[in-house]
């Protein structure tokens, strides 16, 4: 069995679960091709969401799966609180595994991306005609996002990109960091992860304290002198138990 075989099995199996979380769309037989190609198309986006992000309930996952008409050239996206980044995704799924290694994404469909019009707040294309209803969703979220000064957006091109420069992805994405994923990296990042059961492995641990009140808590705090000048160094002792519920409510499967 080829990697993209297994690929195919680990889709089929997301669009199962869609099927009986009452998500018709994931499903399709011999005799609907195009609605089985749609489908997996979808599930490629919940896979990268469940190993990359450990959204691991389909439902929560559907959430963000913007693909369809009036989607304003997203796919799908993640809003990272702790790391303050908002992600933008676009995917292209092939159906044939020769095309999945070879055919490319082209500049017309980078440039399709209207990311600066929905981080703008615009709730309609160029054309004026309204972005669909999960694309909506999406604008509402970042304007409610209190802090967004303070997030910075990042691109996520599931699909293969070789001969188009840094500088010219930049460019048709309005500035913001591109981050390709191609098939390589889906095979290695995406596909691997999952038969091993390694998949989401969070690069940091954030836990948030209230300094507010210094005099509380069991902490050292002391000044120290350097050749920059004087500076406080605070230490904080962290109960284990507080890392564990921290772990524990992120849904990561350790």
């Amino acid at each position: 069995m080829s990697k993209f075989d297994i690929l195919l099995r680990i889709l089929d199996q997301i669009r199962t679960e869609g099927v009986a979380e009452g998500f018709s769309s994931y499903g399709g037989n011999a005799t609907q091709p195009e609605a089985i190609i749609h489908a997996r198309s979808k599930a490629y986006i919940h896979l990268f969401l469940k190993v990359k992000f450990g959204v691991l309930g389909f439902v929560d996952r559907e959430t963000y799966i913007t693909d369809g008409t009036q989607d304003g050239g997203i796919d799908g996206y993640f809003i990272d609180s702790a790391s303050k980044l908002i992600y933008f995704i676009q995917s292209k799924f092939r159906t044939t595994e020769e095309a999945f290694k070879s055919r490319e994404i082209t500049l017309k469909e980078i440039a399709s991306m209207d990311i600066g019009r929905i981080t703008s707040g615009d709730t309609n294309d160029e054309t004026g005609i309204p972005y669909n209803g999960k694309i909506q969703t999406l604008i509402r979220r970042i304007a409610e996002i209190e802090d967004i000064g303070r997030h910075k957006y990042r691109i996520i091109i599931i699909a293969n990109v070789r001969h188009i420069s840094s500088a010219v992805l930049k460019n048709l994405t309005g500035g913001f960091a591109v981050e390709i994923f191609d098939f390589e990296r889906c095979f290695s990042e995406l596909v691997f992860p999952v038969l091993t059961g390694t998949y989401f492995q969070k690069e940091d641990l954030s836990i948030l304290l209230d300094l507010s009140n210094k005099n509380a808590g069991a902490k050292i705090n002391y000044e120290v002198s350097t050749s920059h000048g004087s500076c406080d160094i605070t230490v904080l002792f962290v109960p284990t138990i507080e890392i564990a519920k921290i772990m524990s409510s992120t849904e990561t499967p350790y």
